[in-house]
């Protein structure tokens, strides 16, 4: 058999390729490898890669590119799904394939559908949800279509004062939270202990499920913890929806308050934490208003116990003057009473007083200066004294018969 020109066979292969793909587009899921984005200079160069799913064995491995014309459908596709365009995504390209004899075979990527991969991301969470429940039902389980998780049960301190706050380093998030608390216009005081660490990317979830256990065996009694992460894009939040980040949260021992800036999407850690906001500011805006609300309560109960004692010292002055009033009515009413009792006991010694029933012609009869009051002891002949109004005489008694009688001397 005849040698033949490289050329030639270049131009076959062009040939075949382009009467079976020329000027059509086929849609193909792989994963992203390998990723060489230029934004500066509007194109990507990447790799697609498909492995078989048990042993992750690659079964293939083609180089795309993205031109200028199509580079918007990167943005597109991060700002519908919330998720970076990097390597080991699984998605849905719609993709022209050519063949140049001097570059080679080439895969233009033409289109990104973004519902796949989140269909994808959503299926994938949801697996890791459905794990936790069975795996761990003492930490996570569904109760009328929501997750209770034992985190979400904690009993949150009438106050939040003292913090653990997990975060990147001089991050926008960790600045937003910061500035938050200390601005507030009611000038509550937070004492914040910072735990900065990597907060998105590879590996970000242990890294902060690290921070998690030095706060745990702190032994630091905190009111709550917080993690936020903000600034720049909002993108690359697959920390968040991982099972370690889910088991750790759900079952962590102190409130963990989420403010992680996820505008579009609820993570699992946001479905499985004490509380979630949406962004550091606002999670710092929790905790003033939260703090708020116990100050509003006390005041309340402080105008509720002042206007309490208002009312009892009104009852009570009220009571006061009507018993005074009442006292004052039975007092008139009883000397009124003790005054008649004794001006008709004046009338009455009045006329028992002997002086005046002298006046009214009655004697006393004495003797010795002793009243007599019957003939009993009485002697014939005993002088004995006669008490009159104006004066006093002797007589003698006489019996007379079986009685005495008495002769005025």
């Amino acid at each position: 058999m005849s040698p033949i020109r490289l050329s030639d066979l270049a131009f076959t292969l062009e040939a075949v390729l382009d009467e079976a793909f020329g000027k059509k587009a086929v849609w193909v899921v792989a994963e992203t490898s390998d990723i060489k984005n230029y934004p500066d200079r509007g194109y990507c160069f990447l790799t697609l890669v498909e492995r078989e799913s048990a042993t992750r064995e690659t079964l293939a491995k083609l180089d795309a590119v993205i031109w200028r014309r199509n580079y918007h459908s990167i943005g597109d596709f991060e700002q519908e799904t919330g998720v970076a365009f990097a390597r080991n995504i699984q998605v849905l390209l719609l993709l022209s394939v050519g063949f140049s004899p001097v570059y080679g075979l080439r895969l233009e990527i033409l289109k990104i559908d973004p519902s796949f991969t989140l269909g994808n991301l959503e299926r994938e969470r949801q697996a890791v949800l459905d794990s936790l429940v069975q795996n761990h039902p003492e930490l996570v389980w569904l109760e009328a279509g929501h997750y209770i998780t034992a985190n979400q049960l904690l009993p949150r301190p009438a106050v939040i004062q003292h913090l653990a706050l997990i975060t990147a380093p001089n991050s926008d998030g960790w600045r937003d939270f910061r500035h938050e608390l200390k601005q507030n216009p009611f000038g509550y005081d937070f004492v914040v202990d910072e735990f900065l660490t990597q907060v998105q990317g590879q590996g970000a979830e242990k890294a902060i499920c690290g921070q998690l256990e030095r706060i745990r065996t702190s032994g630091v009694a905190y009111d709550a913890v917080v993690i936020v992460r903000g600034g720049g894009s909002q993108l690359d939040f697959g920390s968040f929806d991982s099972y370690l980040m889910g088991h750790t949260v759900a079952g962590f021992d102190i409130p963990i308050l989420a403010g992680i800036g996820h505008e579009r999407n609820v993570s699992i850690t946001d479905l499985l934490c004490h509380q979630s906001v949406k962004t550091p500011t606002k999670a710092a805006a929790f905790l003033i208003e939260h703090n708020q609300q116990f100050e509003l309560a006390c005041l309340q109960l402080q105008e509720r116990l002042s206007s309490i004692a208002r009312e009892a010292l009104q009852t009570a002055r009220e009571n006061l003057d009507r018993e005074t009033e009442r006292l004052r009515f039975v007092g008139q009413t009883y000397f009124r009473e003790r005054h008649t009792d004794l001006t008709e006991k004046t009338v009455t010694i009045r006329h028992l007083d002997p002086s005046n029933v002298l006046r009214r012609g009655y004697a006393l009869l004495l003797r010795n200066g002793r009243i007599l009051t019957n003939t009993t002891g009485i002697h014939p002949g005993e002088t004995l004294q006669v008490q009159l109004h104006n004066g006093t005489i002797d007589v003698v008694s006489e019996l007379v018969g079986e009685s005495i009688s008495r002769s005025v001397r």
